[in-house]
């Protein structure tokens, strides 16, 4: 080798090991690339819009914070453009988990996955003052000449989302036990929150509404105030639900998290809410309602 050759070939051997990626003794494709771990995929958790998106964020961010920290996995909770999304999201798999009313389950379960082995999963059951129940109430204003039911004949009534358990299919058979039907009311329309149900019989643009009795402490001393004409007996819980398909090892996980949660940052109205085992016979009065609702058969048996 000439003497020029000599010079350059410890520089070309170091050009061509830069470029290849090599050392004298490995090779690149002999060293393994590390790659980090993939970050757990994020779990939804939607609930319907039946009070101020606010309030929503303010009660069930810390459960969702609760799962997330039990189940080592992102839990996001998103609030629903409405009832019907809800239904159409947690039966399409688009969101994981749900908190639902006892109405838009039995629809989710029997008209969106209709036909199919697939269905909603309850893994808890609402519980409020001890009890795993609440009411629909019917209001007014405080300053009303209204004091029964009867009194709504020719009235103005406010009802909250069509699919609302206890904001429209209860409080319509309130007034149909008490002689009141759809047609003899001067009118009627569905709000579709609780709070607008509120707000719109404390500001007379109703005469009455029917509303769930925990939204009423919301407003009872806005001036003029809201006064209770009629309570519902106790009603079916909301309950939160799985998607069809999650793992059962997964939903085993969030059901047992569920039943140990604590908050006293989740509540309705002034009550703390904790979670429950499900009733899963819990909804025979619910299909009652409903079947009076939509069908008007002779009432020969009342729910209640």
């Amino acid at each position: 080798m000439s003497p020029l050759g000599r010079l350059f070939a410890p520089l070309l051997m170091a050009l061509v090991l830069a470029v290849t990626g090599c050392d004298g003794n490995d090779r690149a494709s002999d060293v393994p690339a590390s790659t980090p771990a993939p970050a757990p995929a994020a779990l939804s958790f939607i609930v319907h819009p039946y009070d101020n998106p606010s309030r929503l964020v303010e009660r069930f961010q810390p459960l969702c914070d609760f799962l997330a920290e039990r189940l080592q996995t992102p839990v996001r909770l998103d609030i629903a453009r409405s009832y019907v999304d809800q239904m159409r999201r947690i039966t399409s798999g688009q969101a994981d988990l749900s908190y639902i009313g006892p109405t838009p389950f039995l629809r989710a379960q029997n008209s969106y996955l209709r036909g199919t082995e697939a269905k909603l999963v309850p893994l808890a059951a609402e519980v409020m003052g001890g009890k795993p129940s609440y009411h629909s109430v019917i209001v007014t204003r405080a300053d009303s000449d209204i004091q029964s039911l009867a009194d709504l004949h020719g009235k103005l009534m406010a009802f909250g989302a069509p699919h609302s358990y206890s904001s429209h299919y209860v409080p319509q058979v309130m007034l149909l036990k008490a002689g009141v039907d759809l047609g003899d009311l001067k009118d009627y329309a569905f709000l579709n929150r609780h709070e607008r149900v509120a707000l719109a019989v404390l500001h007379g643009d109703f005469d009455a509404g029917g509303l769930r009795a925990e939204m009423v402490t919301e407003y009872m001393h806005r001036e003029p105030g809201l006064r209770v004409i009629a309570t519902s007996p106790p009603l079916s819980p909301h309950l939160i639900v799985a998607r069809p398909g999650l793992p059962e090892a997964q939903r085993e996980l969030i059901q047992h998290s569920l039943l140990e949660f604590s908050d006293p940052r989740h509540h309705l109205g002034t009550r703390p809410v904790y979670y429950q085992s499900p009733d899963r016979n819990d909804l025979a009065t619910v299909r009652r309602v409903v079947e009076i609702v939509e069908t008007r058969p002779p009432p020969a048996q009342w729910p209640w």
